[in-house]
């Protein structure tokens, strides 16, 4: 490829890149400002974002238009990047229960100072300090180019160590592992820059925004995982609510006094957040749950084992036996409840459900409203000495 193509390329990449980190950073700060530190985290993301922007040519050109102090060759870029290091070196201190921020920030001040110092009096002949009037050997050149390093090397090793030791939380490994590649691409970014400055190969030096942008994407990767983390579980939770509200509305219409609130529709019931969805998810299954504990007092045991042996005589896939069977019971619970039979304690309603997370309970009911659409299950009928006592109950009632 040729540099004019590979820069331009790199422009683009590094726009883009810029904005999606910013939009990612924006939606991110309300959750993670609650943690101290997942906040620290950010607030690095936010320094390198920050250096990424002041890199960017429209932001350039507006600070060289408003800034008098932007104008020398890029101090005011120069001092963002440090600030950005300093804001960096701050969070893996304070994850290594080590903050010091005087240790941090006064460094910082007098490594500005020293570039401004610098900018000034080591080229003077030039104006100020640039790749064609000031060589390699520079004190600015490794000044700046430690700066950053000395905040970017760590922050992807403490990324990458802990990335690493999250091996049973999967997202937060590969979240953790994204920012160390991020962390690592904004040190190769450097690593170029004295590479160009010592060859001054044209074609690396168009390698400049497309490893900016590069370290963008890698950045809105790693801190967008936990975003798209609860998009995920909401949407999960939203379908989820979505599908088991007429399972929910025909048992509650038959034992309404379960309900906390009074029903929603069933559109007014996915509208809203992630942690009101949540909610009333969780909320939905226990009361499900409820109700079939009251329900299975309107069926006798024997009813119970004649459906689960009916459910077992079918060919039926094995995942699909257990939701049979209660969609069986339940469907003769429910012509008993309407019937207005007399409840009888029923020694199987003390029987723990099998089911002790919020998924897979939501999975099994879910299941069990397939379940009630099956032939076999519209098929159960009940067994000629329930039907009797079903229907001397009715009449005594």
């Amino acid at each position: 490829m040729h540099p004019p193509f590979l820069y331009v390329l790199g422009e683009r990449v590094e726009l883009l890149g810029a904005l999606a980190l910013w939009l990612v950073i924006i939606l991110r700060w309300p959750t993670a400002r609650r943690s101290h530190q997942q906040k620290m985290l950010l607030i690095a993301v936010i320094g390198i974002a920050g250096s990424i922007t002041v890199y960017l040519d429209p932001v350039t050109a507006a600070l060289n238009s408003t800034f008098t102090f932007a104008e020398s060759c890029g101090l005011f870029m120069n001092a963002w990047g440090v600030l950005s290091s300093a804001l960096i070196l701050d969070f893996v201190l304070a994850a290594m229960s080590r903050r010091h921020p005087w240790l941090i920030y006064g460094p910082m001040v007098l490594t500005i100072a020293a570039l401004i110092v610098l900018n000034d009096t080591i080229a003077p002949h030039a104006g100020c300090v640039t790749t064609e009037a000031v060589p390699w050997y520079s004190p600015f050149w490794w000044l700046l180019v430690a700066a950053h390093l000395v905040g970017t090397i760590p922050c992807a090793v403490l990324c990458m160590r802990y990335g690493r030791r999250a091996r049973d939380d999967r997202p937060l490994r590969t979240g953790l592992l994204l920012l160390a590649a991020g962390f690592t691409s904004s040190s190769v970014f450097w690593a170029v820059v004295l590479a160009f400055l010592l060859a001054r190969p044209a074609w690396l030096g168009a390698l400049f925004p497309l490893n900016i942008g590069l370290t963008a994407w890698l950045m809105t990767a790693g801190v967008c995982m936990p975003l798209a983390l609860t998009i995920r579980r909401t949407a999960r939770n939203t379908s989820a609510l979505w599908r088991l509200h007429p399972l929910w509305r025909d048992l509650t219409e038959a034992v309404p006094h379960v309900t906390l609130e009074r029903p929603h529709t069933r559109i007014r019931t996915v509208l809203g957040g992630p942690q009101a969805i949540h909610l009333r998810l969780y909320r939905q299954v226990i009361e499900v749950r409820d109700v079939l504990l009251i329900l299975k007092d309107y069926v006798r045991p024997e009813v119970m084992e004649h459906a689960r042996r009916h459910v077992t005589s079918q060919d039926l896939p094995e995942e699909q036996i257990e939701p049979a069977i209660t969609a069986c019971w339940l469907r003769a619970a429910l012509l008993a409840k309407t019937a207005a039979a007399t409840p009888q304690p029923n020694p199987l309603a003390t029987e723990r459900p099998t089911h002790d997370g919020l998924r897979s309970e939501t999975d099994f009911l879910l299941a069990v409203l397939r379940a009630r659409t099956l032939p076999a299950v519209r098929s159960f009928e009940l067994p000629p000495d329930a039907r009797t006592h079903h229907a001397s109950a009715t009449t005594t009632k």
